[in-house]
């Protein structure tokens, strides 16, 4: 059976593998947990406006990915002078992979990587987020970092502009809780920001301490995203900045689709 290797179980390493699987190729997830990832922070939500005519393209080649693997859902939201609001979403939670083998991957090659002091062959597919440059140094990716909120008990959904393409939003990501994001995104991040963070979950409601603070840095590269062939068996795809779901789903389906299974491959 053929096999791909993914280095990263955040939302792009672990689109892949689940695509790959569903179309009958053995993956294997390699992820070692570092903090400061920033898919566990995700929001999951997504339409079509925010994508806009940039990421259009991306945004439709995603959804039919998104509504086979996990299935598509709605959430409604409301705005301050009582306007509703539907995002589409996908928690996180149903995409990141569930067991990803704990290890760190050493090297990358054409068709192999190292884990764990052992080598494996496959095809492989590099989807480390900002720790992509230590295998493919030119890509500069770099992070910028935001905190999440979650807060105990389910709460209406509730959205609030802060400034272009950037809303304050709180809303039932997980059963039992409330997630509240203002999609900060800092080169250097502080306590500061997360303060400004709290006091926009305030206005929404959320007084009470927060459960947890989910914090990690989302990848950004010059240019914007980056997905590439960098061998005859092995590809990169990172810098999915806040577009993490919708670009992984629509990489995905290039990796598998359009690479994998194509007659030349």
């Amino acid at each position: 059976m053929a096999q791909l290797l993914v280095v990263g179980a955040g939302l792009f390493g672990s689109q892949a593998a689940a695509l790959a699987r569903a179309r009958g190729i053995d993956a294997t997830v390699f992820d070692p947990g570092l903090p400061g990832a920033a898919s566990p922070a995700a929001a999951g939500l997504f339409q079509e406006a925010w994508a806009g005519r940039r990421w259009r393209e991306h945004f439709v080649r995603a959804l039919p990915v998104l509504d086979q693997l996990y299935g598509l859902r709605r959430v409604h939201l409301t705005h301050a002078d009582g306007t509703p609001e539907e995002l589409l979403f996908v928690p996180p939670a149903a995409i990141l992979d569930s067991a990803p083998v704990r290890q760190s991957v050493t090297a990358v090659g054409d068709g192999w990587l190292e884990a764990g002091g052992r080598r494996h062959e496959g095809w492989v597919y590099v989807a480390a987020g900002v720790w992509s440059n230590q295998f493919v140094p030119d890509v500069n990716v770099y992070g910028k970092a935001g905190s999440a909120f979650v807060f105990a008990g389910e709460r209406p959904g509730a959205i609030r502009p802060i400034a272009h393409g950037r809303q304050a939003i709180a809303f039932v990501r997980d059963p039992g809780t409330t997630h509240f994001s203002d999609g900060a995104a800092e080169r250097h991040h502080t306590a500061d920001h997360d303060r400004q963070s709290l006091e926009r979950a305030a206005a929404l409601g959320l007084t009470d301490p927060p459960l947890a603070r989910l914090w990690g840095r989302r990848p950004y590269t010059p240019g914007g995203p980056v997905f590439r062939r960098i061998g005859a068996r092995t590809w990169l795809a990172t810098g999915g900045r806040k577009m993490g779901t919708i670009l992984g789903a629509s990489f995905a389906r290039r990796l598998i689709e359009d690479e994998l299974t194509s007659p030349s491959t």
